[in-house]
């Protein structure tokens, strides 16, 4: 039997490669907390009460600390919690396939981009609808589809020179050797700057972050926008969309309905996401004029 495993003194990652047993993937206490926001001493406790809540046994790894099957501890814990059908940002990455800083980023952008809300929060873990989520992402992917791709691979806190921010976005190096002293719109401050062991030139580093930011924002063709569209300035979110009169109207019609209960009725009589309309209704219950 085999084992592999990251080293003792790692800080633990979503992207941190789980430890294999037998073809399993398996976590520690340790890298259970880390991994779903939960104390150590919460799953002690979880794992004291086994014989109440049917907490999963460990599975045999003898010599080594206790270790669940991963998959059948996070099927479990969901179903503890009432959470089971709703997905985390963790199932949401193994599915998709986008990486966690990239989900994190949709959902901080979210008044800009209208990600839905949690259905629900246990602890500091977040669960969304898969249904409303899918629905939302479809939306948002053909809303983006005028954009030029990103590359999306590695962690937003990595810090990189123009060369790889280039390759980043798709672009020749060539192309942005000037946008530190002319810089377009949205482009980033350097996060370091260091003299070329040559003189005369300076090294910047940006944030891999900051720089999908600016791909996101940036428009077409170096300030082109999509056909149908002109330039404006949104005042607060969805100023200027269609939908944010409909809310209006609805509010007015309906002022003392629940935010949740009028987004669904919206997103049937007018199509789209109730997580979408749920931002749409705020913005118009703090913005009820135009």
């Amino acid at each position: 039997m085999t084992t592999e495993a990251p080293p003792r003194d790692e800080h633990i990652t979503e992207d941190t490669l789980m430890a294999m047993l037998n073809g399993r993937r398996v976590l520690t206490r340790r890298e259970l907390a880390e991994k779903h926001d939960l104390s150590v001493t919460h799953l002690e406790k979880l794992y004291r009460e086994r014989e109440a809540n049917g907490h999963p046994a460990p599975v045999d790894a003898p010599g080594r600390e206790l270790m669940w099957d991963a998959t059948e501890w996070r099927r479990w814990y969901k179903e503890l919690t009432g959470t089971a059908g709703l997905e985390t940002r963790e199932d949401l990455q193994e599915r998709t396939g986008l990486a966690r800083s990239t989900l994190e980023l949709l959902y901080r952008e979210r008044e800009n981009n209208g990600h839905p809300l949690p259905e629900k929060t246990v602890g500091n873990t977040m669960y969304w609808n898969t249904k409303a989520w899918d629905a939302w992402y479809a939306e948002y992917k053909a809303n983006q589809a005028w954009r030029t791709e990103i590359d999306r691979s590695g962690n937003a806190e990595d810090e990189i020179t123009l060369a790889e921010a280039a390759r980043v976005l798709h672009m020749e190096p060539t192309s942005i050797t000037k946008y530190p002293v002319r810089p377009p719109k949205h482009w980033p401050e350097p996060i370091r700057v260091e003299p070329s062991p040559s003189g005369g030139r300076v090294k910047r580093w940006y944030r891999r972050g900051d720089i999908w930011k600016y791909g996101e924002l940036r428009e077409r063709g170096g300030g082109g926008r999509p056909a149908g569209t002109s330039k404006t300035t949104r005042r607060f979110p969805y100023d200027g969309d269609p939908r944010l009169d409909q809310a209006r109207t609805a509010l007015k019609a309906s002022p003392d309905t629940p935010t949740a209960q009028l987004a669904g009725d919206l997103a049937r009589q007018h199509g789209g996401t109730a997580g979408t309309w749920s931002h749409i209704v705020r913005s118009a219950r703090q913005n009820p004029e135009g």
